[in-house]
C-alpha cells in the first residue's frame, strides 16, 4: 500500500492508520496523529508494508521506495485496529 499527499486519509477512514508510523501533507498532520499514528516529517516512511509521503515534491523518493517494497516481496499481514 502507497498514499502520497492526502492520501493517508484513507488509511484513516478505513481504521488502518492506528499505530503506525506515517507522513503526509504537512495540513493533514493533526489528522494522521489523531487517529493513532506517528506523524513524521520525512520524505518517505514505510511501515509494515505501508507506504506514506508527503508531497509531489517527494515522488522519486516514494517511487523507489515502491520498488523497493515491491522487490523485497511478501509482508507478514497487519492487523487492522480495533
Amino acid at each position: 500500500m502507497a498514499a502520497i499527499c492526502h492520501a493517508p486519509w484513507l488509511l484513516i477512514e478505513a481504521g488502518a492508520a492506528k499505530g503506525l508510523k506515517m507522513t503526509s501533507y504537512a495540513s493533514i498532520r493533526t489528522d494522521v496523529r489523531n487517529a493513532g499514528a506517528e506523524w513524521q516529517d520525512a520524505e518517505v516512511v514505510t511501515d509494515r508494508g505501508i507506504i506514506t509521503s508527503r508531497n509531489p515534491g517527494d515522488l522519486d523518493a516514494f517511487c523507489a521506495k515502491i520498488i523497493e517494497e515491491i522487490k523485497e516481496g511478501r509482508h507478514e499481514p497487519r492487523r487492522l485496529a480495533a
